[in-house]
């Protein structure tokens, strides 16, 4: 049976298989277990990674907090937790206006967003079990989160109050704090706080936004996997279409601060969900290798639920 689009939208990010090469796809394999504990811990990456300047803080942090505070945190704590994840995720940061934000609540959760889309997340990003998407949640109503597109500070503060937790801390750049207040304490990202790789352990994309669908391709065999596609065109031409100038009228609207950029972002980004959805099905259709298929299918379900979802949000007022 085909993974076609959701009746309602839900969450996204993508699978074991990341996406094209387009600015908003990458490729990512299916993750392979360790035959061993002796390999995984000699083989395995870490978790969230971080700089040798932050680890060294950290320990000297660490050292110097009482007994009782480190036995309290059992060794791990939220808030250097937290502001790993926000390092790793400000790495390499390419696109105009494109940044991400975290937060860590009075309850111990941590929250990211970031300035684009509802739920966009860059195909090379896995966000760690723990990390919750504010954006990506479907307990909360499209329109609502609509409302906080291009502003991740805000993004946060609605997160929390949906679920009726109050911001402890709030983490990113001096710049990317300029003229919002958080409503919490805030923690500067330093230069030297940013990791060379910021790779981490976690879910993709499509495991993020749409879990199910994810699921389902995870455990579909690989010679079964042209059963998730619609019937393929007598004639698999690429589309026709221009998904670099499509990216960059997505970025244009973060040059201007007035009302209606948000309004102007998402059916930007419409538009590219609507050319990315069909370029990766023509990969998937066309692909002769299987992890290159997966890869193409967790794309085009990505984009499915994009799509889905900003067509909610942009039947509403939002932005005006």
């Amino acid at each position: 049976m085909p993974l076609g689009p959701p009746t309602t939208p839900s969450p996204a990010a993508p699978v074991n298989a990341g996406a094209g090469a387009t600015p908003s796809v990458g490729p990512a394999g299916p993750a392979v277990a360790a035959t061993s504990a002796g390999a995984s811990a000699a083989a395995a990456p870490t978790p969230v990674p971080v700089s040798a300047a932050r680890a060294e803080r950290d320990a000297i942090a660490t050292a110097a907090s009482a007994g009782a505070l480190r036995r309290q945190n059992r060794g791990n704590d939220p808030t250097q937790l937290a502001r790993r994840i926000a390092a790793a995720l400000n790495v390499g940061l390419f696109d105009f206006g494109f940044y991400w934000v975290t937060a860590l609540t009075t309850e111990g959760s941590i929250v990211v967003a970031n300035s684009y889309g509802i739920g966009y997340i860059p195909a090379n990003v896995l966000l760690p079990e723990q990390v919750h998407m504010a954006t990506a949640g479907e307990s909360i109503p499209v329109g609502e989160r609509a409302r906080w597109a291009t502003y991740p500070v805000l993004s946060l503060q609605g997160w929390a109050r949906h679920h009726g937790e109050r911001l402890r801390a709030v983490i990113a750049t001096e710049d990317q704090f300029e003229g919002f207040d958080p409503g919490a304490a805030k923690i500067i990202l330093h230069p030297d706080d940013i990791p060379e790789d910021g790779t981490m352990q976690g879910r993709t994309r499509l495991e993020v936004l749409a879990p199910k669908p994810a699921a389902k391709l995870a455990a579909t065999r690989d010679e079964r996997l042209t059963d998730l596609l619609p019937p393929a065109q007598s004639e698999l031409n690429p589309p026709e279409n221009d998904l670099a100038m499509s990216w960059f009228e997505v970025s244009k609207p973060l040059m201007s601060r007035s009302a209606g950029r948000v309004r102007a972002h998402l059916e930007a980004m419409s538009a590219y969900a609507e050319q990315a959805m069909g370029s990766a099905l023509h990969k998937a259709q066309t692909q002769p290798e299987f992890r290159a298929q997966r890869a193409a299918i967790a794309d085009w379900v990505y984009w499915q639920h994009q799509h889905s979802i900003l067509a909610e949000a942009l039947e509403n007022p939002v932005g005006e």
